[in-house]
Order: C-alpha cells, then sequence, then structure tokens
C-alpha cells in the first residue's frame, strides 16, 4: 500500500513544565510575565487551548519574548500540528537573539526546511544544532550529520537536472482523488494502478484497470469483483509481462495495522481473474509485506518486508518459483541495496537487468528517492545509483515503472489543490538518456492453435538463451484463448520453443546480437498433432560454415528434441540434412549427411536407442525456398527430425 513517508521530526517532544523564575525569562515586562506563568499553569492542566491564548497574550505585550515564542512553537507542533505557526516563532526567535543557543529550535527548524527543500537554510541549521547540541543523544546527531551531506549532495545536484517533461495522464485514468502504483503490460495494452477513495469515514484501495486501444487510455474500471472487496484494502500490485499473473497487497480492515498486509497472487484465463490466494508462509510473514514486482514471466518476486532478518525497517527482499510455481524462501538483497533506513517500491525491469527502487537513506533529496542499479554477468548489482533531480525532489518519491522498451516512465505524485486538499495523480514522461535501462527489450506475441482445427490451445512456451542454455522465461498460453505474451532482451540470441503432449513441439530462433531493428514481433504458433510423415524443422541447429561439428549453442534444441522423444518412447524418426545449392551437388549431399550424423550421434550418446532413429542427408535436392537470396538459402540450410 502507499505508505506516505514525512520528514521525521527527530526532536524531543518538550515544553517546559512548571512556573518559571521571573528573574531567568527574556522578557521584564510584567503583564508578559503573568501572561506566561498562566500559559504554564495551563500546560500543567492540559488546557492546551488556553495555554495557546495566554503564550500569545505574552508575545503580543513583548514581541521579544523568546521564552513564549518557544513554548508558541512547541504547542503548534506537538498538538495542533500547525508547521507554519512553529516555523514562524521559531525563526522569530532567531531574529530576536541570534546566538540562541537552545538546539531544539535549530534542530526543529533544519527539519522544517530540508522537508521544504531549502537545503541551504537546513544545512545552516544542522551546523548551528551540532555546535549547540553537541551532548545530545548520538543518534541525532548522527542524523544531522547525514542531513547536512544530503543538503550539500542536493544543492550540488540540482544544478545538473535531467530533462525530463512529465504528462499528467488523461481523465479516463485521473478521475480519483488518489491513484498511484501503476504497472503495465509489457505491450502497453493495459495498466493496472491502486485507486484510494474515501467511503464514510475512511479511506479504501482497490485496483484498476484501463486498456490502450489506438494509443488511447480508456476509462478505468474495477479489475475485477474476485479481486477489489468491500471492506479490505487491496493494492500496490504487479502484472507479469503478459498480463497473466497478478501479485497484490492485501490489508485487512480499514486500520492499515502493519502486520495485517500480505502478498496475494491470482491468475487469468480467458479475461477472467481467478479468486487470489495467499502465497502463503513462504512469501508472507507475520510482519509487513507489501509492493510487489514481478519477472516477466512471473517466477521472480521482489518485495518490501518489514520482518525480522534485514538492514533497516523495510528491505527488499527476493524469491523465485519452479515451473511448478513453488516459491524458495525469500532472499535478503543485502546491504548494497538495504541499509539501516527503508527500502521499498521495488520495480525490475523486463529485462532483469536493471532495478528500481526506492530509499530514504541511500544519498538523496530528502525523504523518500528512486534509486536504480544494475546487474552484471555474475548477477551481481552494482552500486544504486539516484535517479536525479526533478525525477527526485525534497517530495516523497516512492514508485516508478519503466515500459519494456524503456522509452517511457510512469510515476504517481503529490498534487496540491488549492484547498491543500491531497491528491495523487499519475504522469508519464520519456525516460532520459541519463537513467536509461542497461539493457532494452521487446516481446514476441501471437496465440497459439492447434493446425488441424484451428483451434487455439494451451501450450508451454520457453525461451532459452543459446549462448548459456539458461531458460530465461517458462509460460503457458491462455488456455481459453491460446494467447501469449513474451519478453525478448537485445543483445541475446534465443531459442523459443512450444511444446504440448500429443503435438510435434516447435522451435523459433531470435538473433538480436546485432540487430538494428528491434520492434515488437507477432508470432502465432500452430502445433501439429503427432502424426505419421510430418516434421520438425529443428531451427536452433548450429555449424560452422561448410563443417558439420556441432556448435555449443545447439545443445538447447538437442536437449527439447530428446526430451520429446523420451515423451513419445513410441516413435521412430528420421534425422533429415538439408543444405542451400551453393557448391558441388555431391559435396552438399556428403555435408547434410554428416551433419544428420552428428545429430543423431548426439542422441544416441545421450540416451535415445539407436533402433529408434536413422539419419539421411538429402543435399540440395528438397529446398523450402528458391536459392535466389541469402535469407531463402538460409532457409534450406536446415536440419529437421520426421515421424516414420
Amino acid at each position: 500500500m502507499l505508505r506516505r513517508i514525512h520528514i521525521l521530526y527527530f526532536s524531543l517532544s518538550v515544553c517546559c513544565i512548571g512556573l518559571a523564575q521571573d528573574n531567568y525569562l527574556t522578557s521584564k515586562n510584567k503583564k508578559a510575565i503573568n501572561a506566561f506563568n498562566e500559559g504554564i499553569k495551563n500546560l500543567q492542566d492540559r488546557k492546551w487551548d488556553i495555554s495557546i491564548k495566554k503564550f500569545k497574550e505574552a508575545v503580543e505585550r513583548d514581541s521579544n519574548f523568546t521564552d513564549a515564542h518557544f513554548q508558541l512553537g512547541m504547542l503548534y507542533k506537538n498538538f495542533e500540528r500547525n508547521i507554519p505557526l512553529l516555523q514562524y516563532h521559531f525563526e522569530k526567535i532567531l531574529k530576536i537573539n541570534k546566538n540562541y543557543t537552545n538546539s531544539l529550535v535549530y534542530r526543529i527548524l533544519a527539519d522544517i526546511y530540508l522537508h521544504d527543500g531549502a537545503y541551504a537554510n537546513a544545512k545552516a541549521a544542522y551546523t548551528r544544532y551540532i555546535k549547540f547540541g553537541y551532548k545530545d543523544p548520538k543518534p541525532f546527531l548522527e542524523k544531522a550529520q547525514r542531513y547536512i551531506l544530503i543538503c550539500d549532495f542536493a544543492l550540488q545536484n540540482i544544478q545538473h537536472p535531467v530533462n525530463i517533461q512529465p504528462q499528467r495522464l488523461p481523465p479516463e485514468i485521473n478521475k480519483f482523488n488518489k491513484q498511484y502504483f501503476p504497472v503495465t503490460t509489457a505491450d502497453q495494452s493495459k495498466m493496472v494502478f491502486t485507486v484510494r477513495e474515501k467511503i464514510g469515514s475512511m479511506e479504501y484501495e482497490d485496483m484498476y484497470i484501463s486498456e490502450n486501444k489506438d494509443g488511447k487510455w480508456m476509462e478505468a474500471q474495477p479489475i475485477s469483483e474476485n479481486i477489489n472487496s468491500a471492506n479490505l484494502n487491496e493494492g500496490t500490485c504487479t502484472i507479469s509481462a503478459d498480463g497473466k499473473v497478478l501479485v497484490f497487497t492485501k490489508c485487512g480492515g480499514a486500520t492499515r495495522n502493519d502486520s495485517d498486509c500480505d502478498l496475494y497472487i491470482s491468475y487469468n484465463e480467458g479475461n477472467i481473474w481467478s479468486k487470489p490466494v495467499n502465497m502463503g508462509t513462504k512469501i508472507n510473514s507475520p510482519f509487513w509485506d507489501s509492493q510487489p514486482s514481478l519477472s516477466p514471466d512471473g517466477k521472480t518476486i521482489y518485495f518490501s518486508s518489514k520482518r525480522p532478518g534485514g538492514y533497516g525497517e523495510e528491505d527488499i527482499w527476493m524469491a523465485q518459483a519452479d515451473h511448478e510455481g513453488r516459491w524458495s524462501p525469500p532472499l535478503n538483497l543485502g546491504d548494497l541495496i538495504n541499509t539501516p533506513g527503508r527500502e521499498v517500491a521495488p520495480f525490475i525491469h523486463p529485462t532483469m537487468s536493471t532495478f528500481f527502487f526506492a530509499s530514504d537513506y541511500h544519498l538523496g533529496y530528502g525523504s523518500f528517492d528512486i534509486f536504480y542499479c544494475y546487474k552484471d554477468s555474475l548477477s551481481n548489482w552494482s552500486i544504486p545509483q539516484n535517479l536525479g533531480y526533478p525525477i527526485n525532489t525534497h517530495l516523497e518519491e516512492s514508485s516508478i515503472f519503466i515500459t519494456a522498451d524503456c522509452q517511457k516512465a510512469y510515476i504517481s505524485a503529490e498534487a496540491k489543490t488549492q484547498n491543500n486538499n491531497e491528491k495523487y495523480y499519475i504522469y508519464e514522461f520519456a525516460l532520459p538518456q541519463e537513467v536509461s535501462c542497461k539493457d532494452k527489450c521487446t516481446y514476441a506475441k501471437g496465440t497459439v492453435y492447434d493446425n488441424d482445427t484451428k483451434q487455439p490451445i494451451s501450450a508451454v512456451i520457453e525461451l532459452i538463451n543459446l549462448k548459456t542454455n539458461k531458460s530465461e522465461s517458462f509460460l503457458k498460453s491462455d488456455p481459453v484463448n491460446g494467447s501469449y505474451l513474451i519478453v525478448l532482451n537485445e543483445n541475446t540470441q534465443y531459442g523459443l520453443y512450444v511444446q504440448k503432449l500429443g503435438y510435434l513441439y516447435k522451435s523459433h530462433a531470435f538473433n538480436f546480437e546485432n540487430e538494428q531493428k528491434f520492434d515488437p514481433l507477432n508470432l502465432d504458433v500452430y502445433l501439429d498433432p503427432i502424426k505419421q510423415g510430418l516434421s520438425i524443422t529443428l531451427n536452433n541447429i548450429f555449424f560452422e560454415t561448410g563443417k558439420y561439428k556441432l556448435e555449443k549453442k545447439s545443445t538447447a534444441e538437442l536437449d527439447k528434441l530428446i526430451n520429446f522423444l523420451n515423451q513419445n518412447a513410441d516413435l521412430k524418426v528420421e534425422i533429415s540434412g538439408h543444405t542451400d545449392n551453393v557448391g558441388l551437388a555431391v559435396n552438399n549431399m556428403n555435408l547434410s549427411t554428416k551433419r544428420a550424423e552428428s545429430v543423431f550421434d548426439y542422441l544416441v550418446e545421450n540416451g535415445i536407442d539407436q533402433s529408434r532413429v536413422k539419419f539421411k542427408g538429402y543435399g540440395d535436392k528438397m529446398p523450402v525456398a528458391p536459392n535466389d537470396t541469402d535469407a531463402n538459402r538460409k532457409q534450406n540450410r536446415r536440419i529437421e527430425c520426421k515421424i516414420l
């Protein structure tokens, strides 16, 4: 849920109780002193309104009466919560006495200045506080020293702003008093966000969704009756890249008890959200668990939690699920990201290489700032960097969402109205180059069909990085409409595999290592029921030009073929090799035979009975495309697996 944090006035809530001796007061005006002492007496009797009236009378009779100004300031702080009047009276004290030595005044004023972004004034006040409050408790002094560093950082970096032009999203999205924590699917066709509205005397949170049609956001609607409830708080969600998995926070009752917030998960089938399920004790704790962020395939989750075992108040944790949806115990992200302060609102970009989060402790502009870091090839995170001004300011910046293509950012920000009501709106802006993602990504989307009936079917879709032979995404097409969406990262060579029991699997190859064009792909997949005479084209088998030794990146395809043969133990197949028509026909025939034999050998060496497999080379005799272009010749250079 939204956890709105103000600068903490870490001062002691102290008012001078007890009648003062006249000779110790800063006024000689007897009527002012009498009014002051009456104010103190009413303080003792907890009659705050009368106390304020008497202290105001004291300063009216003697405008330089610093003791009365101090008491008024403390009353406005602790009981009236009137920060402007608190500031007025404390600043008045320092105008009267430039050598005033009560460190509490400097400490409170410094907090106010920092909260308002008056960094030069805040630094001066914190410096004076340390001078006069050197005997104060160590935590107060340490905070003051850290806040001086914040002031220095802000004063320097405000001079070098990043270039952004935030635009408020249209009224179809921003139609409530408070909307925040926006997320979108990878194709930006849907946006889900949290709405907080007042019902009676209480405020409740629900989730809303808007669809993007022809570049225009439609009017937001409640996401589902299965998810939103009448008297609980649901919000701060995350959605998988394909929009099929939703994880969100549910808090019991309108009290927002921190220990009563858990993460829940729901699945979308045929545009219907399932009844949400508590993610269980593997993920949730007896403490506050909230603000999740999912990987594109929904198999890794980052979230913020107050559970023990961290480094501060809220820490960021991470857990992973296997192919069956079983979650591992969460791991703390460590002290490079987590601090003695508060780390919240994690967001993992779909590339899985750029990570964003909010912190009130990492060096920034005061309150919560948004930071980012990169993951290296060893899965280590870099030192977090501040997103910069004016993305971050002296106000609270607590969440950001970056689109899959790294072109756009969505944030929620507070806006003050004329009557000073609190409102939150959702904004978008082009992501500046200074804070770009480490990698970019696009997506492939489409529908999986039965090739005979042309009806949509559910199938397993796996994306494997061919260089590392590691699975990067594992999901299923929708069981109702067969739709799928999968994220593809730049500078990567992929094998995409679509498989279902009883069908021939399909493989596709994507090589983005040197690709200049990196646009979304529409890719419908037609799976053939297993029949004699049909063939699988093994699109991710690789050889060097003119050679027949298998390249290492062929392993993923070969292992998929072995798995297919093991699942269908009664099948017998022929591995056939084909070439283009470049060169002598006899050489092409020999090369195609040798390549088919290499695949045959791999299968047999890895447990497939050789009685089930034979190999044959066809040279350039069976082209699937004219040999008139490089692209067509590439199609003709292939390995197939034919059902016998």
